[in-house]
This record gives C-alpha cells, structure tokens and sequence, in this order.
C-alpha cells in the first residue's frame, strides 16, 4: 500500500487539485459579497473583470468595486492585418473603460484611480487582483497582504526570487488567501500523475521535459496594439516605471532618465528586461509551476540556461529562444524551452527509471520502460509507440473560471489552500528567476535552500554525485516517494571483479 501523503506540506494548497473544478461551482462559506479592486486594467484584466461581472450576474458573493490603472485607456474599434486578412476588432482597456465595465463613476477618484494604493486603503475592498506588468506584482502583492486584503496575482507571482520568498513570508504571516493565476493548475492531472509518480508508477524520476513555441511574424509581443491615445499626459508613467518604490532591497524599476517614456516600452514590456523575463517568465512559469508540481519537487538545487536573440532584433531585450536546465537534490532534471521562432511544438514527458509519463488531451498516457533489455525504444521511430495504460482525468471547461471559483470558495472559507498558493508560485518564478540570471551572465547557478537565496555554483554538483557514487549510496527520492527502490542499479556479477589493487593485492581477492 502506498504510504499516505499530506500534501499540503508539499504544494501547501494543490490537495484540492484531485478534486474535480466541478466541485467549487458553488462557493461555500459566508454569503458575504467578496468586493474586489482590479490592479492593473489591460488585456488579462478585461477576463478576469469579465468573470467576477458574471459571476455577480449568476447571484455568486462577488462584485467588482475599484479599479486601477495608469493610463487613462481607450475604447474602439479598430482592424488588424495580418495574414492577409483584415479583421474588424473591439479594443476596451485602461482605467476609464475598466470603471464603465464594472459599472463605476469614472469621476469617482476614491474608487477609480491611477494610484493602487487608494484601492488598499478602502475598506470596502475586500481582494484585489493583480495584472499590471511583472515588475509590480511583488510590491503590490506585499502592500495588499499588509492592507489586509485577499490577492489574486497573475503569473509570474513576482519577478525576482527575492521578491517571491517576501510573499510567501506575508501570506503565512498574515493568513491571507493568495492564488497565483496559473491557469493550467485548475487542471487535476498534474496532481492524479504526481501521485502515480511517487507510488513508482514509472520508477526512479528521471527527467522531464517541457517547452511553449510561437511564430508570429509580426514578433512576439509586438501584437500588443500602441495607440496615438498612449501620451505622457494620459499614462502616469512614473506610477508605471515604479522608480519611487522598492521590493526585496531593490527599486521596482527604472528612473525615466534610464527609461524615457515609450508607447512601446508602455504596450510592449514583456520585450524589455526592466519589467520582465522574457520567455523564462512570461511563456515558461505556467509549464515549469505544473511540471515541478507533476514531478513532486521544488526549488532547483542548480540552473543553467541557454539560448538567444537570433531573429528578432526589433529593439527588444529578450531572447527569442530560452532554454532552462534544472537540476534537483531529488536526482532528476527538468529541461524547458520556449521559442518565438516556430510553433513546431515539443511533448510535455516525465521520464523514470521503468517507465514514461506523457501529458495529452483529457489526460496521460503512461509508458512501461524495461531497464534489463536494454534500450527500449528505436532513437527513430517509424510510429508513435503504443501507451502501455491512459489515465483519463477531466479538464475544467474553463480554466480561469476554475481558478476564480477556487479563489472565492477559499476566501470565503477562509483557507488558504488555493490552486496554485504562493509556496508553489515562489517555485517557477525562482527557477526563471535563475535562468535569467544564468542568461545574462553566463553563469550556473545554485539555490541556497537554508539561506533561500541564489548563489554562484561550484564544482560540489558534481563531486556530491560523483561522491554518492563511491560510496554505493541509494538515490535520493521525489517528496512523498513510497515506490520502492525505484529500479537501481542491479550490478552484473563480473563487477564483484572491479576494485583498485592495494600493494598488489586482487581485490576479487
């Protein structure tokens, strides 16, 4: 019998990951409205406000009540070109559309303002959520757990590691519910394949591998529309550069002598370091979140990313292929990689000493491997090799509905077990955090599990492998493990034959 598992040591929230997203349709607890304050009024925000406005619609305990945003925003119609065809389009964002959806009185300063911290002094908001450019994320999160306030923040959680050990210091501090918008984790199967991993469904975890690819000949990111109205008269562009705060010992971001204002810095900033990782943020920490999570580890012990800025030299920072390499105490590595160059994807995979976890639609298919045949599988195939078994495992119908109804039953329940809880978040976002540290120095790097901060690496990675190996040690394990020895290594006889010969002495001897 597999031993039990209290996961919330692990994923601190994700046990209500084996539960169906059906099963938080109604939202328990006080029937209290729960009034939330939208940070941040783009693209993303116009689906979360979407949401909450539909879920009040259905008589849910929600309703919007504030708004924030730095520019002033627009509301058109518009056509875009691409691919040969035009395309007639819709465009609401920015703070006076946002307060018009919401149903607010754009004159109404104490309720729609450019300026977030009037919404965390009202103490009519009771949560607010987070979809302003990466580089807030850390500092509002930090100031809406000190107003007292429920937070749901979009990934990345932070951008830095520093910035995701605070939260996750404040939200156990504090006792507050905090959901980091990693839509994917409203999904069931990362949790149903994590508990066939550590049970030894596919033995010893051995490698996985995970990617995001886009093509888009415009350049990623640049789809992000500059409009005329974008002016240093309706953007507070100081508020948005975020020089005048600090998170975790450092300034949010540049001063305007270091960033002048930019409609594309403005529109576009996912392409330019200061507020940012590029790929290893913005395209990976949905994949690197539910892959750790899948695999049942956490922080990396060591990073090393590669890739580069190979074809869009369009005035971006970023590199348009990202690669990270992670490496875990627990004896397996993860490989992710995201290009904007080609949408040829790659196949999200667990490897493991007997056998293969391969994610696809409604599911997972698992791949018995055979470690005394030898190499199992042709390197090239003329198929596709047949499952062995499939775990069929339901995926929401919405996964950002699922995680807005998960968010509202916790704070209504007052439980901080979320989707995805900022222990989680604080995984991939340091994980990017160190591939693009890794990026642009060149450098490897380790995780200082007891200090909690990033260091420069070493050579120890690979003496305590090589060490362990002498001393004949067992692997390391994935949390939870109750598999077994794994498959280790079954010695042939002829190895009792091996051994440095002492004063001439046979050691077979």
């Amino acid at each position: 019998m597999p031993t039990p598992l209290d996961r919330r040591k692990f994923f601190g929230s994700a046990a209500a990951l084996s539960l169906s997203a059906a099963s938080y349709a109604n939202v328990a607890g006080s029937n209290a409205r729960v009034r939330v304050g939208f940070l941040g009024c783009g693209g993303r925000a116009q689906a979360h406000i979407d949401l909450v406005n539909k879920f009040a619609a259905e008589g849910k305990p929600v309703q919007a009540v504030a708004v924030c945003d730095v520019w002033d925003g627009l509301e058109d119609e518009y056509e875009v070109h691409f691919g040969g065809k035009a395309t007639r389009r819709r465009y609401a964002q920015g703070l006076h559309p946002s307060a018009r959806k919401c149903g607010l009185d754009r004159a109404d300063r104490s309720h729609v303002t450019k300026d977030y911290r009037v919404v965390l002094d009202r103490a009519d908001v009771d949560a607010v959520c987070i979809t302003t450019p990466d580089h807030w994320h850390g500092r509002m999160t930090l100031d809406a757990l000190s107003a007292g306030k429920d937070v749901y923040v979009e990934r990345p959680m932070t951008r830095t590691a520093e910035e995701a050990i605070a939260v996750v210091d404040a939200w156990r501090h504090t006792g507050r519910v905090v959901t980091v918008g990693v839509q994917s984790m409203a999904d069931g199967v990362w949790v149903r394949a994590f508990d066939a991993i550590r049970t030894g469904a596919i033995g010893h975890v051995a490698h996985a591998q995970t990617g995001f690819f886009r093509n888009d000949v415009r350049g990623q990111w640049r789809f992000y529309r500059l409009a005329q109205q974008m002016t240093p008269k309706t953007v507070d562009w100081d508020l948005f550069l975020g020089h005048q705060f600090e998170c975790a010992g450092r300034r949010v971001g540049p001063t305007p002598r270091e960033q002048p204002f930019d409609r594309a810095t403005f529109a576009q900033w996912r392409c330019q370091w200061p507020f940012s990782g590029g790929p290893f943020t913005d395209m990976l920490s949905h994949y690197l979140t539910r892959m750790t999570a899948a695999m049942g580890v956490r922080f990396p012990a060591r990073v090393v990313a590669g890739g580069g800025l190979y074809l869009e030299t369009d005035g971006r920072d970023v590199p348009d292929v990202s690669t990270v390499v992670a490496d875990y105490d627990e004896g397996c590595q993860l490989v992710a990689t995201a290009t904007t160059l080609s949408g040829y994807p790659t196949e999200d995979v667990i490897r493991g000493r007997l056998g293969a976890i391969k994610f696809v639609k409604g599911g997972f298919q698992v791949f018995r491997d055979d470690p005394t045949r030898g190499a199992s599988f042709p390197p090239r195939m003329e198929s596709a090799p047949e499952p062995s078994s499939f775990v069929a495992v339901e995926p929401p119908r919405n996964d950002t509905e699922a995680m807005w109804a998960n968010f509202l039953e916790c704070v209504q329940a007052r439980r901080q077990s979320t989707f995805c809880s900022p222990d989680l978040g604080a995984v991939a976002v340091t994980t990017a955090a160190m591939a693009v540290e890794s990026y642009r120095t060149g450098s490897a790097l380790f995780w200082d599990n007891e200090k909690r901060q990033i260091v420069p690496a070493g050579p120890s990675w690979a003496e305590r492998g090589e060490q362990r190996s002498r001393q004949r040690a067992k692997p390391n394990q994935i949390f939870g493990w109750s598999g077994g020895d794994g498959g280790v290594v079954q010695p042939p006889s002829y190895q009792s034959l091996a051994g440095p010969w002492l004063n001439g002495k046979d050691p077979a001897t």
